[in-house]
């Protein structure tokens, strides 16, 4: 799973698209997910650019006029398509015999139909994105999509306090608080890293730049070291309890299955993650919402 859902659009109906695609965006930023839209015109302008099948996988969903104003018939358009992709498709027209005809005489299987009025357009995409979500919403995919995710947002910390210190020459402040408050309960090799454990200033002498690169600069001390050049836009009790404590949870706990059915994990607290529809949005808003304010740093 990922937080980027990919649709292919094709309609030669600006007006279409233009009526119909903030509903779309919306009900997947809802779910927690940045929509991205590629919009072609014709079957040709989509073979040209998309020919390749690897490259149709990347997409989650395809949504295909089949009244194109152009020499492209249904048959064809299903055809050439379907030849080449397993994506979900929603074919849609102002005639629905015409479409279901089409699916039927090809034998097509696992696409979806609908005609162009607004409501049951929209009704039928909205459901079909739910479907596309929740075959891939598990906890595997989630851990994924967490993992892979946190260690993004772990670069983007390092960034901003790599460009924290190259925009600030003297940054000692920051210094003694890295020794003082983000490794204050560092103890272990005290000769390698002796300006951090000591009580003196030599944190003056702290490489913050090459510091950071190290493994021991784990995720939660470059989340507090990132509070303090945030100035309170970065919390770090509330991206701990977000993110940190979600990540670590999944990445290190085995789930469990209530009698009822519902599925969940223990912190190591003892306090229970919910694994839930609602909490999976959560994340992926969550991770969205962290990623616009480091982008802001």
């Amino acid at each position: 799973m990922k937080l980027v859902y990919k649709v292919l659009w094709i309609d030669d109906n600006q007006v279409f698209f233009k009526n119909h695609e903030s509903v779309i965006s919306e009900h997947l930023e809802d779910k927690g997910f940045v929509c991205d839209i590629t919009k072609y015109t014709s079957i040709s302008e989509f073979e040209d650019k998309e020919a390749s099948s690897e490259h149709q996988k990347l997409y989650d969903l395809f949504l295909i006029d089949l009244n194109l104003d152009n020499d492209d018939t249904g048959d064809q358009i299903i055809n050439n398509i379907r030849e080449n992709t397993l994506v979900d498709i929603i074919f849609y027209s102002t005639v629905l015999d015409n479409v279901r005809k089409s699916v039927s005489e090809n034998n097509i299987e696992g696409v979806y139909i609908t005609s162009r009025n607004k409501d049951d357009f929209e009704e039928k995409v909205t459901d079909v994105i739910d479907v596309t979500i929740r075959k891939v919403q598990d906890v595997n995919n989630l851990r994924g999509l967490i993992m892979a995710e946190v260690a993004e947002l772990d670069r983007i910390k390092k960034e901003i306090i790599k460009k924290f210190t190259q925009n600030n020459p003297d940054h000692n402040e920051l210094k003694k608080y890295i020794r003082d408050s983000v490794f204050k309960k560092f103890n272990n090799d005290k000769n390698t890293f002796y300006h951090l454990s000591a009580n003196d200033e030599t944190y003056i002498n702290i490489n913050v730049e090459e510091l950071v690169d190290n493994l021991i600069y784990d995720s939660y001390k470059k989340a507090r070291t990132v509070q303090k050049i945030a100035d309170n836009e970065f919390t770090l009790k509330d991206y701990n309890q977000d993110i940190i404590k979600k990540r670590n949870v999944l990445a290190h706990e085995k789930e469990k299955i209530r009698e009822n059915g519902t599925h969940f994990f223990f912190y190591f607290d003892g306090t229970e993650l919910e694994f839930s529809e609602n909490q999976c949005i959560k994340i992926r808003k969550d991770i969205q919402k962290y990623k616009k304010i480091a982008a802001k740093l």
